[in-house]
């Protein structure tokens, strides 16, 4: 799950911001909206992100002011209000464009429902104002997505900082702004120009595909990542959209049932595009190599279903 940078602007409190997006991720109203520290009161939402078909979330807050007490006291204020049963807390720094905020990292679990979801959190204070990321996804995707959505918080940086004014907790270290000094870029060569034009499309092609795949304009969706590109990245992003569409399905449907026909039209295309990001073998060992890929691809995508439908034809 890939991630870029992207800039967020004209948020409520002049609080503009920069953050990775996880690859796939679109802005748009979360289905869980009313969800851990989205349940805290007197916060403007400033970015609400997701994914069609994928249980993971990220969610931007902010307010004016902090509040009496350190940046850990009030987040910690806000747990049992959000339902949020807090595991670890403690102080760090994140951003790491052109600087690094003191904040607070915490993790947490919370209930939706019959889902136990795990979370992390970035909470921060700038000129007073207060600001937390929140990073989600069921117990289930912790080993597979956690680690990326949490990096994407960890970059979370104002565009426009005032500075620290309260204290982050009370272990009575100090904790300022630090403000990355860089060299001046390497210009870059036209394949490097061409590499990163080529992501972005990539990448702005996977968001419109997603909703495409979710509204069964499968050939729309295709259509839409290979012309922005055909090469094996698109490809095999083509197949983790249909990936993940097929894993909601089979959520929906029941696992260990024989798929319904949306589930084996969505496991046929997931397939066929990440078989398709194979050339072709120039030697034999290039070829018992490709054939021992395409093995654990056709189980990582039959192990969505619980079933390889070619073994039951």
């Amino acid at each position: 799950m890939p991630a870029s940078r992207l800039t967020f602007r004209d948020r409520p409190s002049d609080l503009d911001f920069v953050l990775k997006v996880p690859l796939g991720f679109t802005e748009m109203e979360l289905a869980g909206q009313g969800c851990g520290i989205g349940l805290a009161a007197g916060f403007d939402r400033l970015l609400e992100l997701s994914s069609p078909g994928v249980d993971a979330e990220i969610l931007v807050v902010g307010r004016a002011n902090l509040g009496a007490g350190t940046v850990r006291d009030q987040f910690a204020a806000l747990c049992p209000e959000c339902a949020i049963t807090l595991l670890s807390i403690g102080p760090a720094y994140v951003g790491g464009l052109h600087k690094n905020h003191p904040a607070i990292l915490a993790t947490g679990l919370h209930k939706r429902g019959e889902k136990e979801l795990v979370m992390s959190f970035v909470a921060l204070e700038d000129g007073g104002r207060f600001v937390i990321a929140q990073a989600l996804c069921t117990r289930e995707l912790e080993p597979k997505r956690m680690k990326r959505l949490e990096e994407c918080i960890y970059s979370l940086e104002l565009v426009r900082h005032k500075g620290p004014t309260a204290k982050l907790d009370d272990n009575g270290g100090t904790y300022e702004i630090e403000i990355i000094e860089k060299e001046a870029p390497v210009p870059e060569d036209e394949s490097e120009v061409f590499k990163r034009k080529v992501m972005q499309a990539r990448e702005e092609a996977i968001a419109r595909a997603g909703p495409l795949i979710a509204e069964d304009r499968f050939d729309e969706a295709a259509l839409a990542v290979l012309s922005a590109d055909d090469s094996g990245q698109g490809r095999a992003a083509l197949s983790d959209l249909f990936a993940q569409a097929l894993r909601e399905q089979v959520r929906k449907d029941g696992k260990g049932k024989p798929g319904t026909p949306r589930a084996l039209e969505l496991y046929k295309r997931a397939l066929q595009h990440r078989l398709s990001t194979y050339p072709d073998p120039h030697t034999q060992e290039e070829a018992d190599r490709y054939s021992s890929g395409m093995d654990e691809d056709r189980a990582e995508i039959a192990e969505i279903l619980g079933y390889r439908p070619e073994s039951q034809t």
